[in-house]
């Protein structure tokens, strides 16, 4: 892949991967690191690049691996430092990240469908008219089905 190709390609994209990178490490920091990282990891296998038929979706993907990676090297120095003004407590902290696993584990668990859905609308920030364009459904069975995937990620969740 050229240079020029790459910026084409995959710099018109970091929006959404920061979109995914804040969604899970919810710190906006972290995920422009995240977000460089990703670009960093590209360039490495840019040779590679012109195989990938959805760039975003694959783009994404990386991310979302990336993001969870840090999540799991994130040190135990790191979990019980000090209380910072806007920080929240070391314990709700690992509270979080923890409860991010089981949704992570959770979504693997809802159909395709629901899946591609919810993920259009929260991690891409579609909105449901622009949902329903894309996948032929109708705007208000868009709605119904993120709103069921979030009822069985709740309900995942309880158990």
């Amino acid at each position: 892949m050229t240079d020029a190709r790459f910026h084409t390609v995959w710099i018109p994209l970091q929006d959404r991967f920061y979109r995914v990178a804040f969604y899970l490490l919810e710190d906006r920091a972290d995920a422009l690191d995240a977000v460089q990282d990703l670009y960093v990891k590209l360039w490495k296998m840019r040779d590679n690049l012109d195989l990938v038929r959805n760039p975003g979706a694959y783009g994404a993907l990386l991310m979302r691996n990336l993001c969870i990676d840090r999540i799991r090297r994130l040190s135990p120095s790191e979990e019980l430092s000090d209380d910072l003004p806007g920080r929240e407590p070391p314990d709700e902290e690992l509270i979080r990240k923890e409860s991010l696993g089981q949704l992570l584990r959770s979504m693997e668990t809802l159909p395709e469908s629901q899946r591609k859905l919810l993920g259009l609308h929260v991690l891409q920030g579609k909105s449901y008219e622009e949902i329903a364009a894309e996948t032929g459904l109708s705007p208000l069975n868009v709605r119904v089905q993120v709103s069921l995937a979030r009822k069985k990620l709740k309900r995942h969740e309880e158990h």
